[in-house]
């Protein structure tokens, strides 16, 4: 008998909730492993992968069709490396979280002065990925309740409505 690993869903969005992750790696077995620790942590929360890219390239072409709330970057890679990435991603409007994964410990600095939520070194354990990920999930789900509290207060009062208030004094 084996042992029940729970999928995580790729592609369409699996609910509204869902953390949706890039796994950026220019190896396939690093972006494997991740997924199947990815997988082991979906059964505490709901997590989605929307895309695997092998370069900075292919990441960002993903970005753009599909966005992401948080990234799974390599920092070695052929072309432009995970930090220069980084850098391009924290000018999007809505930039996601980026927890660095890498071989390396020598760019945790570097990966911290681009805004990195996390700085993981391989081999990736489960219980450091899934404390990245809710932390990344907290991160990202506080603009998101914001937009909604504001949402709910706005169409609860028509717009230039001013209640008036009696002051007693």
């Amino acid at each position: 008998s084996g042992s029940y690993r729970p999928a995580v869903r790729e592609g369409a969005r699996m609910t509204q909730n869902a953390l949706r992750i890039l796994i950026v790696d220019d190896e396939a077995p690093a972006r494997g492993r991740l997924k199947d620790l990815l997988a082991d942590c979906s059964h505490e929360m709901s997590l989605e992968i929307v895309g695997e890219a092998a370069t900075a390239r292919e990441a960002l072409n993903v970005l753009a069709e599909k966005g992401a709330d948080v990234v799974l970057l390599d920092i070695r890679m052929p072309e432009m490396d995970g930090i220069e990435l980084a850098q391009h991603l924290q000018k999007l409007s809505d930039p996601p979280a980026i927890v660095f994964t890498t071989a390396y410990d020598a760019y945790a600095i570097r990966a911290f002065e681009v805004h990195a939520i996390d700085y993981l070194l391989k081999p990736v354990s489960e219980v450091r990925l899934r404390t990245s990920v809710e932390r990344a999930r907290h991160l990202t789900s506080r603009p998101r309740e914001i937009a909604a509290n504001v949402d709910r207060i706005a169409s609860a009062q028509p717009a230039g409505a001013i209640r008036s208030r009696k002051i007693v004094g």
